[in-house]
């Protein structure tokens, strides 16, 4: 846009300069030219100073090759028009390493294979949360240029992760200390990311791979868990059924134990005669033999 400005300019200069040494109708026609080329070369100029910074980008001023440590924010700024304004992304960004087909940033199986304490090898799948920081947009361009994923991102996640895992069991890393592992890391990239101008955000372990055999162990292990937590739980209800039946059959054996002793033979004698009233009171008859045996009862027949 500078060239074309300097152009019409040019050519406004030329025609102004010529104009005065030519005869009418040719005089008019470059004045006319003459204005045409200095107005639209004026704003052409002043256009290719302007420049507009999108919003979530930061711009870096490159002047002649050399970087300008000043990094333009998002807006309307005015430029040396012979500077070229490179936008870098400073929003949130995600980087994704998955074994799923089309899921991350590489197509096929991405996955980070790692070494465990155990020897054996585990793919991982993760997803790293970041984004630029803007103050430092310049040198990452100067240092780094715009493919920070794939000139730092990338291996420096797989660095960290693998140099994690080398402290775990495969089965600690699937189970118990799965969230150690994700704080070990973001702590090791946090560090890292720092020092090239990079705000780490968050790590997330999204997949752990297991070979074959552990995730068949891992699973008999909990299963055979479950099992033993169900067979306590078994044990604890029958336990307490148990008791439920002592403490009723403690409370029976001395509820009879208190009306046993309150059972004198004046009560039993007195109770007899009560029950042969009611008896007799409804019209039957009754022989009541000598000695306290047993009354014999006659119910009369119902006519």
């Amino acid at each position: 846009m500078v060239l074309v400005a300097i152009l019409l300019l040019l050519i406004g200069a030329l025609a102004w300069k010529w104009k005065s040494k030519v005869e009418f109708p040719l005089s008019t026609r470059l004045a006319m030219l003459q204005w045409v080329g200095l107005g639209f070369g004026a704003v052409v100029f002043l256009a290719s100073m302007a420049v507009i910074v999108q919003p979530g980008q930061a711009g870096v001023v490159v002047l002649f090759g050399t970087v300008r440590s000043q990094v333009l924010p998002a807006g309307l700024h005015f430029i040396n028009p012979f500077s070229q304004v490179v936008e870098m992304e400073v929003r949130t960004r995600n980087y994704t390493m998955s074994g799923i087909a089309d899921e991350g940033q590489k197509k096929g199986d991405d996955s980070i294979p790692v070494i465990t304490s155990d020897g054996l090898t585990v793919k991982l799948d993760s997803t790293v949360f970041y984004h630029l920081d803007q103050d430092y947009c310049a040198k990452i361009y100067e240092k780094i240029g715009t493919d920070v994923e794939g000139q730092i991102l990338r291996s420096q996640i797989r660095t960290s992760l693998r140099d994690a895992a080398a402290g775990l069991t495969a089965t600690e890393l699937y189970t118990t200390k799965r969230m150690g592992f994700v704080e070990t890391v973001t702590k090791t990239l946090t560090t890292a990311f720092k020092e090239r101008g990079i705000t780490m955000e968050q790590v997330l372990l999204r997949n752990v791979l297991l070979p074959d055999q552990i995730t068949k162990a891992i699973n008999d292990k909990i299963a055979a868990d479950q099992d033993a937590q169900k067979m306590v739980f078994l044990l604890q209800k029958e336990r307490q059924e148990a008791d439920r039946k002592r403490i009723e059959a403690e409370g029976q054996a001395r509820a009879q134990q208190i009306v046993s002793a309150s059972l004198t033979p004046q009560i039993i004698e007195y109770q007899r005669i009560q029950a042969l009233r009611e008896i007799g009171a409804k019209g039957n008859l009754i022989i009541t033999p000598m000695g306290g045996a047993t009354p014999m009862i006659q119910i009369p027949a119902k006519r």
